[in-house]
């Protein structure tokens, strides 16, 4: 059916497990990693809807042993500094039988008080406010 698109497809196995979402930021020389969001999309994917309309629940700290909250963590601080990231970046999985499968890493995440990342800060014991001194200072500090 897809090739009927096109001459190049892409086939992935499904993943079947549960979307989770790590922000990480750099402040200076340090970087801070927040806490796990679990996301519960009421419909079967976290779509447009889900995301913007209400359509999931979003639990910070996701609800994870320390061991995998551990990995994922370590993974995110890993891929932020391999793919060279700065300021915030929001990094997604999905957890299938116990591994972190990497989705995405998003470098313009939203910053309502309901999206992620902001939640995240809180978790963290962050205001918005701190969040975005951080990224700010850190961004006119690395001017080049």
């Amino acid at each position: 059916m897809a090739l009927q698109y096109d001459h190049e497809i892409m086939v992935e196995r499904a993943l079947v497990g549960t979307e989770y979402s790590c922000g990480v930021v750099r402040d200076g020389n340090n970087r801070h990693v927040f806490p796990i969001t679990e996301i519960i999309p009421k419909g079967e994917f976290f779509d447009f809807a889900a995301k913007y309309e209400g359509q999931s629940q979003e639990i910070t700290p996701a609800r994870l042993d320390k061991g995998l909250v551990s990995q994922c963590q370590e993974r995110s601080d890993l891929l932020y500094r391999a793919l060279g990231c700065r300021g915030m970046v929001r990094f997604d999985y999905i957890l299938e039988n116990g591994i972190f499968y990497f989705l995405e890493a998003n470098t313009t995440p939203g910053m309502s008080e309901a999206s992620i990342i902001p939640q995240q800060a809180k978790a963290y014991g962050w205001t918005i406010g701190k969040l975005l001194d951080v990224v700010i200072t850190d961004t006119m500090s690395n001017r080049q």
